[in-house]
This record gives structure tokens, sequence and C-alpha cells, in this order.
């Protein structure tokens, strides 16, 4: 059940309530399943893997692919390219993420 600011979400089989206003819902929902299937791919290469590890490696992985893509990027582009508003985007959907998580953390204890 998702409100007007806020997002809810499954990730590795956890539901998340996330911060989000309505006119970021699509790209947040998008964000969710590249990390979700991130986490799955992770998941499948081990034996047991814990939710925090997945989200750790599938965050490493998704960290990496985008600092080549930037660097790969770079060497094709125009130097004007600013990335400077996705960058704060995707800090802020890294934030909510982890206020989310925090909250359900919290929850557990």
């Amino acid at each position: 059940m998702s409100t007007a600011n806020h997002l809810d979400v499954i990730l590795f089989g956890r539901e998340y309530r996330l911060a989000c206003p309505p006119e970021q819902q699509a790209a947040l929902n998008a964000a969710v399943a590249l990390v979700n299937a991130k986490m799955q791919e992770v998941a499948s290469k081990g034996r047991q893997v814990s939710t925090e590890r997945a989200a750790i490696m599938a965050a490493l992985t998704l960290a990496h692919d985008l600092l080549e893509t930037q660097k790969s990027g770079a060497a094709s582009a125009p130097a004007a390219v600013d990335s400077s508003e996705a960058k704060r985007k995707v800090e802020r959907m890294v934030e909510r993420a982890d206020e989310a998580i925090e909250t359900h953390q919290n929850a557990l204890f």
C-alpha cells in the first residue's frame, strides 16, 4: 500500500516503505528492480547469503558498473556533460534506502 509521499517496495523478499514524491516513484521502482535483480544474482552465486551481504555486493557491483560507464563515457562524451543532478538523485535514493533499512532493523530489535 503506497501513499502519496511513500512507496512500498520489496527487496530480496523484504518489504520496505520509502519516502518518495509521486513524480519520482517510477524512477525509484526502476532502481528497486535493478537492485533487487543484482541482489538475486549475488545470492544465486553463493550458498546462503545474508540480506546485508547481498545488498553490499549488489551496491558494489552497481557502483563499479556506474564508474566504468562514466569512465568510458568521459572518453567519448564532451567535457561539458554535467552528471551532478543524476549524482544528487542517486545519493538521495541511497539515503531513502538507508532510512528504510534502519527503520526496518529498528523494528526487529
